[in-house]
């Protein structure tokens, strides 16, 4: 009977830290990322989140926003001088589906994409990929709590070039 219990708790506890264990290092990717970025450039960070292998994090008095994400192993780092855009939008593909004779919308994509000042490529922060995670909990009011956040930083930006 014990020798039954210890391989039922082994089949499910020994995966489970495996996840841990391997889901962590992914994390502290970015975060060695995130400090190196910051101790370098003398940031501070105002606002940050992290979830699903991704981290968010903004410096209001530098007016700087770091991005990073973690795609099959590669490390995505984005840091952006918010001084170089001039808006930020919310990016979301929604797909229909009718099932049993019900309309069912899903998530498909969620980005936040800050448009440049003058010419210039739009950035695109990825917040969710149906493809790459598997829920979608709070990534819509995430996203626009990030975009009202990133908004008040362009639009604290621009009074400042307005009363210089």
């Amino acid at each position: 009977m014990i020798l039954v219990f210890a391989i039922v708790v082994g089949i499910v506890a020994v995966p489970y830290i495996f996840f841990i264990f391997f889901g962590s290092n992914t994390t502290k990717k970015i975060n060695a990322k995130f400090k190196e970025e910051a101790s370098k450039n003398d940031l501070s960070f105002a606002q940050s989140e992290k979830w699903n292998g991704r981290q968010i994090a903004i410096d209001p008095t530098k007016n700087v926003l770091l991005y990073g994400q973690i795609i099959q192993d590669k490390l995505i780092f984005e840091y952006l001088d918010l001084t170089q855009f001039s808006q930020v939008n919310i990016l979301e593909d929604l797909k229909t589906k009718r099932i049993d004779g019900k309309v069912s919308t899903t998530l498909e994509h969620l980005a936040l994409t800050l448009t440049p000042q003058g010419t210039g490529t739009p950035v695109t922060l990825n917040f969710y990929d149906s493809l790459f995670d598997a829920s979608q909990n709070f990534e819509q009011k995430r996203a626009q709590q990030w975009k009202n956040t990133i908004a008040q930083q362009l639009h604290i930006k621009t009074a400042h070039h307005v009363a210089a």
